[in-house]
């Protein structure tokens, strides 16, 4: 380690000193902390000695590094790489003695209607396996759900690989976040009183002790919206949500500032949008154009709403013209008022 500044190497021994401890929740936190507060430069470093250590435990420490958020994401795909070097050499990560959190999947699609989440744990032998669920956030709530057989490492890429082909691109989350998708798909699947998977009842008591009674989890979530979502495809997401009557949808969509949202929940501004809607004519496909700006976009939406007469349940749909005003905010274009 020539010519490594001293601030360096000192941070290096703190790292080294907590990855040695062996598998501990606690500690595995406290390190991915230090981690992702780390020069981009020194982390770079640090995961190319740990590729040069041919260790169980530096495979161990990258195992940690490449599998949790917090990490960078370059930072995430250097030690990715150097893991499955080390995995060709005959180097994996000693059993970790307990059952731990390994990492989070889940489809940045929440506009789409549905959703795949995968959640991986490593047992306590060393193996990994993992929680798939398929979300429907348009009826069913939680649609479909399975448990895997028991995978090596270059099982759960090609399972994570696999499904990062099935129409939106796979971003990690966390055990909370994941956690707080799967409690809203299951308010989801009461409010529409649909029956759970079998295989998810069968499973039941795993996914509690998993995830839904987890301990140490803070309260936290994302809308895992996608960022690329043009003005354009923000108002027909929009739309579509008013149709399917998915509500938390349509708040996930509004602007901080939009008069349904200042000051509320997304529950709660997803409750005001249902009450006032939900007896409205439903909204058909919309088409929106308009000139673009840098921070804002207004854009003339047309489109149709089908109305059902009461007496005799005939259809009748009727042309509907509106006007959306889109502010770009630090998650993607999100609709700040609409008349």
């Amino acid at each position: 380690m020539q010519n490594i500044p001293a601030a360096w190497l000192a941070q290096l021994d703190e790292l080294l000193a907590l990855s040695e401890t062996g598998p501990d929740g606690a500690q595995d936190t406290r390190l991915v902390e230090q981690v992702a507060a780390l020069d981009p430069d020194l982390l770079a470093f640090l995961i190319q000695q740990l590729a040069h250590d041919e260790s169980a435990q530096a495979a161990a420490l990258l195992e940690l590094l490449a599998a949790t958020p917090a990490t960078p994401a370059e930072a995430r795909g250097q030690a990715r790489g150097a893991l499955e070097a080390l995995a060709e050499r005959g180097i994996t990560a000693a059993p970790p003695g307990e059952e731990r959190f390994y990492a989070g999947w889940v489809q940045e699609g929440r506009e789409r209607g549905e959703q795949i989440l995968i959640l991986g744990w490593r047992l306590a032998d060393g193996d990994l396996e993992a929680l798939v669920v398929l979300l429907d956030w348009r009826g069913d709530g939680l649609k479909d759900f399975y448990r895997t057989r028991r995978m090596n490492a270059g099982e759960w890429a090609a399972l994570i690989e696999h499904n990062g082909h099935k129409g939106a691109p796979l971003v990690e989350l966390t055990l909370a976040e994941a956690r707080a998708l799967l409690e809203a798909a299951l308010a989801e699947s009461r409010r529409f009183s649909r029956p759970l998977p079998r295989e998810y009842k069968v499973e039941g008591a795993l996914i509690e002790q998993r995830i839904l009674q987890a301990a140490d989890l803070p309260q936290t979530s994302r809308a895992f919206i996608s960022p690329a979502l043009t003005p354009d495809g923000v108002v027909r997401a929009y739309v579509a949500a008013l149709h399917h009557r998915d509500y938390a949808l349509a708040a996930l969509l509004l602007a901080p500032e939009h008069p349904l949202r200042a000051g509320c929940t997304v529950d709660e501004s997803a409750a005001e949008l249902r009450a006032q809607l939900k007896h409205a004519p439903r909204r058909n496909d919309t088409g929106a154009s308009g000139p673009d700006e840098d921070a804002q976009v207004t854009l003339r939406a047309d489109g149709t709403e089908t109305a059902i007469e009461r007496h005799t349940n005939r259809r009748t749909r009727q042309a509907v013209a509106e006007q959306y005003t889109l502010r770009k905010t630090g998650d993607g274009w999100r609709i700040a008022a609409a008349v």
